[in-house]
């Protein structure tokens, strides 16, 4: 059994035995994936969202076969294949590429905020909880390169980007520079909320350019 089979397994068993807890089990009303790629041992890249949208209810028990967003019917799955294909990334996404949602139960959009900075209260218990492991997760694998979409998982992993670019309506950013725990790592808008086609392509295509290198 190798080291990230365990990790896994682990995950799963703290997972379970959190919603056996009735309080922490009230806020997992719209499903909950504490993975949504099964580990893998330095992949190429690893996309972070901040939660997952709540359209599957499921409760996930164990890791999934392969990358969820391979042949998902969502939005974000169905954009994400169409502009890593655009930018040269379609075998990457497929092969070499592992998820993860920093906030482990799904929440609809309108319900994100509650999700952000809960400071007491069974959300927060979750969110720290999901947080931790998602630093374990990511040191574990060694990806080569971090694709994070959006300001909520952007802050969730407190990183600071450089040559931001701001291309979407209300000013928000579509593009940025980063790194975390020495990881490189390229911000794009949640491809959920109305994300700029040629904005979105030119963030993976940037990825592909960062790849190339090392």
């Amino acid at each position: 059994m190798t080291k990230l089979t365990v990790l896994s397994e682990e995950l799963y068993a703290e997972v379970g035995k959190m919603l056996e807890d009735k309080e922490l089990a009230s806020v997992v009303q719209h499903g909950l994936n504490p993975l949504y790629a099964p580990l893998a041992d330095t992949p190429d890249l690893a996309l972070i969202t901040f939660q997952g949208g709540g359209e599957d209810k499921s409760i996930q028990r164990e890791a999934p076969s392969q990358l969820l967003y391979l042949n998902d019917t969502y939005r974000f799955g169905q954009i994400l294949r169409k502009y890593m294909a655009q930018a040269g990334l379609r075998k990457t996404l497929f092969e070499r590429t592992v998820a993860h949602a920093a906030i482990f139960p799904s929440a609809p959009t309108q319900e994100a905020r509650m999700w952000e900075h809960p400071k007491t209260g069974p959300r927060k218990v979750w969110r720290d909880f999901s947080l931790n492991w998602n630093k374990r997760l990511l040191m574990a694998q060694s990806p080569k390169a971090i694709l994070i979409f959006g300001d909520k998982a952007s802050q969730a992993f407190n990183i600071e980007w450089q040559d931001c670019k701001f291309e979407h309506k209300q000013n928000h950013m579509t593009f940025g520079r980063g790194e975390w725990q020495g990881i490189p790592a390229i911000y794009c808008h949640h491809l959920s909320i109305n994300c700029p086609k040629l904005q979105a392509v030119e963030c993976m295509k940037e990825v592909k350019n960062l790849l190339g290198k090392l």
